[in-house]
């Protein structure tokens, strides 16, 4: 399977033989290379790489191989050979060091790996990295240095990408990452906003565009400005990728500026039986809480109700299943047979974009896996099958480590949730009693209702046997205060 066809990958045909003629093979292998026989020129590199008595011929040679390998669609292992240029550092051919790192640097962006050849590129010294990819090198290492929170040393990577590099409208966004670790919500903010102004009719970088609208909506709520907040979430339509996500968060500034019945619309959608069998615990939350200041105690009682009954089976299977599913291997594994995993948490990391992207990575390197054993009697491709199997192993527990990073952090958030609706279960007696004795009996209810429009397209969720289409226009949310004033 092919996700992707690199356009940018770059050929070097002019690089001088070597004199004497000291390496016929890999001079044959170019000439089978420039004629399109990518499959004999592997085995005539290998043969050159084999031979070599020094690195400038070797490097010569692990060079037109990742052009083959790349050729031939094995894109790993095209990027292994691009990244052994870089392994010993070579006088004679810095001008291989150009393509090397230009290739290297975009496959590994394409399989999610930059932080691998950045952190070798980290090491590489400076005059073997040419001023022409100096926005590859510098986005590459910026990456690696925020994988170990190295966080002022990945700034000042990201700061040196130039405007326009494709790595540009990355770089912003992983400074507003940054500056928002960093509690710097006037620069993150200022960060994101960039990223969205450049990105606007550019549809390649619409992904970005919306995690950086996403984030930028998060960091000027944090910083306390709640109307943006709410401007900025409303931008969202209903194809985003987070709008799930979109409207739970949504609903939280919504609800300070007591605007409860957007919120509640909101709350409408995440609660629907569509989503029950999601981690939206929260959402009952924050259902109930608003009801609470609208003094509809019935109707709390039965959200809370809700919540106990959808999320006490879900808390404790997740209890059993950090004692049952040892480590990342464990965890990877009931998530990819979907065996011995709560169906809840199973969703919720289906719709993490990092890890389905990891997962198509991981298809990627088992067909080019499968393909590659076909050069069994190559030594070099016998190399590259288990480098290959290597890679398999390390990003499936890799994806491991994320998901029980997740179950551990979701699992808190619902045991600190549940302790909330026990506590909002006595607010209900509370309020309930308050009313009773400031009425000198239960007062009349004051019913207001209000119509709740849902925009034009906006198809929260396909019909399931719950909901029509034509019930998705609009609908009428009574609110019922029964508080004295």
């Amino acid at each position: 399977m092919r996700l992707f066809l690199l356009g940018c990958l770059v050929s070097l045909v002019s690089v001088a033989a070597p004199s004497g003629g000291r390496l016929p093979a890999f001079e044959l292998g170019k000439k089978n290379y420039e004629t399109g026989n990518y499959v004999r020129a592997l085995d005539l590199f290998a043969q050159a790489i084999s031979s070599a008595g020094d690195a400038s011929l070797k490097n010569r040679a692990y060079y037109y191989q990742g052009l083959s390998l790349f050729e031939l669609g094995h894109y790993y292992s095209s990027y292994v050979s691009f990244r052994n240029v870089l392994l010993t550092a070579d006088d004679k051919n810095k001008e291989i060091y150009d393509k090397a790192i230009r290739n290297a640097v975009t496959i590994a962006d394409k399989l999610d790996m930059v932080e691998r050849i950045g952190k070798l590129l980290d090491k590489l010294p400076a005059q073997f990295i040419p001023q022409s990819v100096g926005a590859y090198a510098s986005f590459a290492i910026g990456i690696s240095r925020l994988e170990t929170n190295d966080l002022n040393g990945a700034s000042a990577s990201f700061k040196s990408v130039h405007p326009e590099s494709q790595f540009y409208p990355r770089s912003l966004f992983f400074l507003g990452v940054i500056a928002t670790k960093q509690k710097n919500y006037r620069d993150s903010a200022v960060y994101f906003d960039k990223v969205i102004e450049i990105s606007r009719g550019r549809k390649e970088l619409f992904p970005v565009a919306e995690l950086a609208r996403l984030n930028l909506a998060r960091t000027v709520y944090s910083a306390g400005d709640l109307e943006r907040s709410i401007e900025l979430y409303s931008q969202f339509l209903s194809s985003s990728p987070h709008w799930l996500t979109i409207l739970l968060e949504a609903s939280w500034p919504l609800m300070r500026v007591n605007d409860t019945t957007v919120s509640l619309g909101n709350l409408h959608t995440v609660l629907s039986p569509f989503y029950r069998e999601d981690l939206v615990g929260e959402g009952y939350i924050l259902r109930a809480t608003i009801l609470y200041s609208l003094c509809k105690y019935e109707e709390m009682r039965r959200t809370v109700s809700q919540f106990f009954t959808i999320y006490d089976p879900v808390l404790r299977s997740m209890q059993a299943e950090t004692g049952r599913l040892s480590g990342a291997d464990g965890f990877f594994q009931a998530f990819q047979t979907e065996k011995g995993m709560n169906r809840s948490f199973l969703n919720y990391i289906k719709r993490d974009t990092g890890i389905k992207k990891q997962m198509k990575v991981l298809d990627v390197l088992r067909e080019e896996r499968r393909s590659i054993a076909k050069y069994g009697r190559n030594e070099q491709m016998t190399r590259m099958a288990q480098l290959l199997d290597e890679a398999d192993r390390t990003l499936s527990l890799e994806i491991g480590g994320v998901i029980s990073r997740l179950h551990k952090r979701k699992l808190a958030e619902l045991v600190q949730q549940r302790e909330q609706a026990n506590y909002l279960k006595v607010e209900i007696v509370t309020g309930e009693k308050e009313l009773i004795e400031g009425a000198k009996g239960l007062p009349a209810k004051r019913v207001v209702d209000v119509e709740t429009s849902v925009a034009s397209g906006y198809h929260f969720w396909p019909f399931k046997g719950e909901y029509w289409d034509d019930e998705l226009g609009a609908y009428v949310y009574t609110t019922e205060s029964a508080c004295i004033n």
